[in-house]
This record gives structure tokens, sequence and C-alpha cells, in this order.
């Protein structure tokens, strides 16, 4: 997924906050409640869009600490207070092993995302091909490209000569289906390049802005984002884009862009509606939590914050589908295809 390294947090403007300097080493439990509100206070960048009041959560959660409270209730009070942000780019990583990581909303929306590479390898691709590791590609039935990306990792020159190489051998197929079920995040400039390359003309997809201040209202400038033909050769037949409840971060950002195609449907499972990139802190007691330091639009205005982006056609695997060596939305998605 995306984040921002600490060190690296100035750079938004977040001068104003609190949290630029030097943290206290201190295992007092309300000391390190009190640092996680301020920070989330400082940084946060989707409290309008959550329409959750910071201020009452405080009030709600502060008073069930006390100088007798113990690690333990600091961790169940973090998970509460952070719960209701249903946000998958905040989370809480203790670096006591009795408490796991927890990430935001996690108890109430376990993953459902099925799939299997494997099986695909197996029991639907007639050509199987490894490019990076990231990066696999083959044929399907009825001469149906298949592409599957994991990822959107830092060095942009491994983008290119790849998708020259994946998208020539594709070029004769009469359609694709683009995988990014399994696709963790990455950097959205690469998640633009490659959308770029499926691209038959210009598009407004996104504009982002960050926290730059104490205030839940002060932003940088808005930053748009296009979507355009990138590369030597653009794949512009009828595309199936699969996707899942692990389709997050810089993969999302993806499918905005990818949506924005008038030859593209897509088909899976909702993402999780962790967009903005995250800012990774650490506590006075020496635990870390992350959050998300930013306000993503569409091309329409609209957030998809905590709501994640819905396929054109909803439908899900089972562990029994893949045991059995199928993969139902990938049916599907061929069922679609002209």
């Amino acid at each position: 997924m995306k984040k921002i390294k600490i060190l690296l947090v100035s750079l938004l403007g977040l001068g104003a906050c609190q949290s630029m300097e030097p943290v206290k080493p201190s295992t007092d439990v309300i000391t390190n409640f009190e640092y996680v509100w301020n920070e989330f206070d400082q940084m946060y960048g989707s409290f309008s869009v959550k329409k959750l009041d910071w201020n009452a959560a405080y009030q709600q959660y502060r008073p069930q600490l006390t100088a007798q409270s113990t690690n333990e209730d600091l961790y169940r009070i973090l998970k509460q207070l952070i719960d209701p942000l249903k946000d998958a780019h905040v989370s809480i990583i203790p670096t006591d092993p009795n408490y796991k990581r927890y990430t935001s909303g996690e108890d109430a929306y376990p993953i459902l995302n099925r799939t299997s590479l494997e099986v695909l390898q197996k029991n639907y691709l007639t050509d199987a091909k490894i490019a990076t590791p990231e990066i696999s590609y083959g044929k399907l039935p009825n001469n149906v490209g298949y592409l599957y990306i994991t990822g959107f990792e830092d060095n942009f020159k491994n983008y290119e000569p790849t998708l020259d190489i994946v998208l020539d051998y594709l070029k004769d197929t009469k359609a694709l289906v683009l995988d990014i079920r399994d696709h963790w995040g990455g950097r959205d400039e690469i998640g633009q390049y490659v959308a770029g390359r499926f691209a038959d003309k210009t598009y407004l997809y996104l504009k982002s802005r960050k926290r730059s201040g104490p205030k839940h209202t002060d932003f940088t400038p808005w930053q748009e984002w296009y979507l355009k033909p990138t590369g030597k050769s653009q794949y512009t037949k009828p595309i199936i884009l699969l996707t899942s409840d692990n389709t997050a971060s810089a993969a999302e950002t993806f499918t905005m862009a990818m949506k924005r195609l008038p030859y593209l449907k897509q088909v899976g499972l909702t993402t999780p509606g962790a967009i903005s990139d995250k800012a990774t802190r650490e506590m006075p007691n020496g635990w870390q939590f992350t959050l998300s330091i930013g306000e993503y639009l569409d091309h329409n205005g609209l957030s998809w914050e905590g709501k994640g982006l819905a396929p054109d056609v909803s439908i899900a695997n089972t562990d029994e589908d893949l045991m059995k060596g199928k993969d139902p939305q990938l049916d599907k998605a061929l069922q679609l295809l002209p």
C-alpha cells in the first residue's frame, strides 16, 4: 500500500503539527493515547468524508483510561478509537507480541477475496508466462489475453520494457482480462503509467490533496491526475477488470483511471476504499500506527474512501470453488466478453 515514511511527512507541509517535534519516550498509557489522538487530529485527511466527530471520540474514549490502565487497556481503546474510520490505511502496530497489528474495521469486514494464480495457470491459461514478481500474463481460450498484476513497485524503468513485451504478445488477442484481485498497491504514478497503456485518449480521473495544518480543513492545493496514452503502444480492445476487497490503495486509483475507459467493465468484488496516501508514526512507547493523510476524489468530485469502487457485475469466489479448480469471477468475465 502507499505510504509516506515518518521522516518524509514534513514534506507535506505539516509544519504546524506538534508531531514534528521529537517524541519523548514514555510508557504512560494516557500519554500514548493522547499522542495518537492528537496525531490523527492534525494529520488525518478524511474526517469530513467519514463524517466522524473526532472531539466526541476523545470524550468517549479518553475517560476510559486511568493511571492504573495497562497496555492491554490501551490496545483495546485504540482499536475502538480507529474502528469507526473503516479505513484499511489506519492501523495500530504494537511491539508487544501479545498484541497483533490491528487494522481499522477488520473485525467487522473480513476479507472475502478468494483467488489462486495456480488454479488459473492449471485450468484456464493455455499459455502462462511470468514477466516480473508483480506481473504474469498469458492467453485464455477463444483468443482472450490475460494479465495479472499484484503491485506497483518503486522502479519506473521496470514497467515500460515489460509492458512493451506483454502488450506485443497480446496484440492479436480479441479482448483482455486484467486481474488485480491480489493487488496490494504501491505508487500512484506507476498505476497512472500502466493505465495509460490501455488508454485511447486523455481523461481526468482523480484529484488529490494532503493535510497541511492543524485544522481539519487545512489542505494543500488540489493535484489533478490525468489518464492519457503512454508507451509505444496501447491495448484498446474490450477489457474486463477483475477486482476484489484486496484491490487496495494505488490499485484503487488505478481502477478509477481504468473505469474511465468506455470499453472496460469491472467484475468481482467492491474494492476496500483505502485510497489516500498513508503515513507511519511512532508512539512514545515505541508502538507504531498508520493513518491516511489525504483526500482523493474521482473526476465527478466523489470520494470513495471507506466505500470502495463497486464492480459492474458483482460476483464472489469461495474456497470450495478453488478446491474444484474453478474461478467463477473469471468465468463471468469470459462470458461478458464479445
